[in-house]
């Protein structure tokens, strides 16, 4: 047992040694490698047709194999890929992704979807304007619970596949979706970046929300128009036709899970927690309304089979992302970056380009938004400070532009649950390229923020700071 121990403590040990000193071949350059495999490979497999989970946790899993090639201690390498699987985000995501995978079975296999299209069709709505309730909905939710990820889960289950019945572009409404869903998560008062972002910056949430609502009321306004102007181009001016007897009424009652979820999120429990209890209050619906047999339910095919094995490609993915992420911490080239961007600044205006652009950079690397604001806080924080820049915009420019491109990276969260519930439903070739395009909230908020830095609007100086 003590030798044992002992092998035990000389792993700590040789994890704590390598943190920030890990050396790998190719200099400086030369842990960016992996990442760099990892997010080309993806676009390139993605545009010759070879999208989906599976293929990128293939292609992460090359980049981790040269990550490896590529270090000099192969020994200690294994102990850094260990760290990087023992992250704490790790393991609440894992468990929230097969959750989200449950009720989205849930939802879809209940008959939720062809209730809908009935009682769109006798409303007479035209399929033009799908995209832009997918946006409203979504940015009512995430604004209300705060998390971007837990709006996903909520609406695409539900938009996804009645967007690919009703014969809407796919990728529009799903771009609806990531849009409404970073629309709340930028600005919502309880939102993880938001809290973040303000705290790093040591500023008030509540004047952080008050200050950052016109980038995000005019991001958003633009985006809804957008959606209009889109939904009413790709429609051939149709109404929803369906025949009644195709739909189960019964099942809009499910309709309460996405209610149930902003009302627990409003009270403070967490999104795992939503959605283990989400879960169970729609087994047992489905079960009372008969819209799904006790056997069908327990069934490898029954929701929550498939809910859980459908996640599988993502988790592989994220296992495997978190070890490559864990290269850049351990040979210091997020430390490097840093302090080299440090450097550059001369000016307020060239101080607050370099938090916007560390802050790009990281979230790029992690793949989104919370923990780039969280590794890149502090240092926008030393940089608003040398500079007397008032501290709300420091974390506006921190949140908006963390929440910008996690909301177009093609392994963003919100993108890969899209890309999840929209499996079976369109055709293989569907990949982020069809979204992409049409994420606007995230696209405008760079814009504005950018333009913000550029020519000084809305930039105030701290005078206590001096």
């Amino acid at each position: 047992m003590d030798t044992i121990k002992n092998k035990e403590v000389q792993k700590m040990d040789t994890v704590k040694k390598n943190n920030g000193t890990a050396e790998f071949y190719g200099g400086a350059f030369g842990p960016w490698i992996p990442v760099i495999i990892m997010i080309a490979g993806m676009i390139v497999g993605t545009i010759i047709g070879g999208g989906g989970m599976t293929r990128f946790a293939i292609i992460t899993f090359i980049a981790l194999i040269v990550g490896f090639l590529l270090a000099k201690d192969k020994k200690a390498f294994g102990e850094i890929s260990f760290a990087g699987l023992k992250n704490p985000m790790l393991s609440i995501l894992i468990v929230a992704f097969l959750m989200a995978g449950v009720m989205g079975q849930l939802l879809r296999q209940s008959g939720l979807i062809n209730a809908l299209i009935y009682v769109m069709g006798e409303l007479n709505m035209s399929i033009a304007f799908l995209p832009f309730v997918a946006f409203i909905i979504c940015a009512i939710i995430s604004t209300s619970c705060g998390t971007s990820s837990g709006s996903v889960t909520a609406v695409a289950p539900l938009m996804i596949p009645l967007a690919a019945e009703l014969g809407c572009n796919v990728g529009l409404v799903c771009g609806a979706i990531i849009a409404g869903a970073i629309f709340g998560d930028n600005l919502a008062p309880i939102s993880d970046t938001t809290i973040g972002s303000a705290l790093t910056q040591e500023a008030e949430v509540t004047a952080v929300v008050r200050t950052r609502l016109p980038y995000s009321l005019i991001a958003g306004g633009l985006s809804a128009v957008l959606f209009i102007i889109f939904g009413l181009r790709m429609d051939s001016g149709a109404t929803i036709q369906i025949g009644a007897e195709v739909a189960n009424m019964k099942s809009l009652a499910m309709l309460i899970l996405p209610i149930l979820m902003i009302v627990l999120m409003k009270l403070g429990l967490d999104l795992v927690g939503t959605l283990i209890i989400c879960n169970l209050v729609g087994s047992i619906l489905v079960l009372i309304l008969g819209c799904i047999p006790l056997g069908t339910l327990l069934d490898n095919e029954g929701p929550i089979g498939a809910g859980l094995t459908g996640m599988m490609g993502m988790l592989l993915y994220i296992l495997l992302l978190f070890q490559i992420l864990e290269i850049l911490n351990a040979s210091g080239a997020f430390d490097r970056l840093m302090n080299a961007l440090l450097k550059l600044c001369k000016t307020a205006r060239s101080g607050e380009f370099a938090g916007m652009l560390m802050t790009a950079v990281t979230t790029a690397a992690a793949g989104g938004s919370s923990p780039a604001i969280i590794f890149c806080g502090p240092l926008v924080r030393k940089v608003a400070k040398s500079f007397n820049i008032e501290k709300t915009r420091g974390a506006n420019i921190l949140d908006g532009t963390a929440c910008g491109i996690s909301g177009i990276l093609p392994y963003g969260s919100c993108m890969l649950l899209c890309l999840n519930f929209s499996q079976g439903v369109v055709p293989e070739d569907f990949s982020f390229i069809d979204v992409v395009p049409y994420s606007f909230h995230s696209m405008f908020l760079l814009v504005l923020f950018f333009f913000s830095i550029l020519t000084g609007i809305g930039r105030r100086f701290d005078e206590k700071t001096k």
